[in-house]
């Protein structure tokens, strides 16, 4: 079974390796709104399961790379509520990740 890989081929801006992918959202920001059912989020954590399984994965676009990263970052937060007993610890833990350095592969 090969892993899932990302529908948004069509992107071109990029930065980084990455492409700036257009999100589902109402404010305003660097990503490109979008009126679309799925955007990368959603795309992520449908493919969250059958993807994180995989040790190797073949890198074909560069929403690719922005999908393993997500995906990461999801791992990352499932570890962190998995230490949580209540829903308010777990928000806490949740704004503390999202204004924490994440560490992206590769970086020293």
């Amino acid at each position: 079974m090969p892993a899932y890989h990302s529908s948004f081929l069509d992107y071109s801006q990029q930065v980084g390796n990455m492409a700036i992918l257009p999100l589902r959202t109402q404010y305003r920001g660097p990503a490109p709104t979008t009126d679309k059912d799925m955007d990368i989020i959603d795309e992520a954590i449908y493919y969250f399961k059958a993807n994180v399984f995989f040790r190797t994965y073949e890198i074909k676009s560069e929403a690719d790379r922005v999908l393993i990263y997500i995906i990461l970052y999801i791992t990352e937060c499932l570890k962190k509520l998995q230490k949580c007993i209540s829903k308010s610890d777990g928000l806490k833990e949740m704004y503390t990740l999202a204004i924490s350095k994440f560490d992206i592969p590769g970086e020293p």
